[in-house]
């Protein structure tokens, strides 16, 4: 099972992390941390859901940040309730929080996956 420790990060990873925690904190965003480190095995196994294995894809790659513990995932919570559904644009129905958290991400040098060619705003990765 993938890990939700942060101190599983790589040391700059975990660094940037708890920039990241404190400004979404002063931000008032809620949030959990759902995924830090994962074995290839893991990513190998999200990478097949929705291509070899049921259900919808959640990955475009399989050599993924977080093999290397230097990404993290979140999961936005709106009224204690975990939302999926980032809005990266203004005029689309979803959680804008998302968008600020990638905001956030920026601003202390993290990578945002909300810019990547294929979104994926829940995610941030140190290079």
């Amino acid at each position: 099972m993938p890990s939700r420790n942060p101190e599983d990060l790589t040391i700059p990873c975990l660094t940037h992390y708890l920039l990241f925690r404190k400004a979404m904190k002063e931000a008032g965003i809620e949030y959990i941390l759902t995924c830090t480190k994962r074995t290839q095995e893991e990513q190998n196994l999200l990478y097949a859901q929705g291509r070899t294995k049921p259900g919808r894809k959640v990955t475009w790659t399989r050599k993924s940040k977080h093999i290397e513990g230097k990404a993290f995932d979140i999961a936005i919570l709106v009224n204690g309730k975990i939302c999926w559904n980032p809005s990266l644009d203004a005029d689309a129905d979803g959680v804008p929080e998302y968008t600020e958290a990638g905001k956030i991400g920026e601003a202390v040098g993290l990578t945002w996956g909300g810019r990547f060619k294929s979104p994926d705003a829940p995610h941030f990765e140190v290079a």
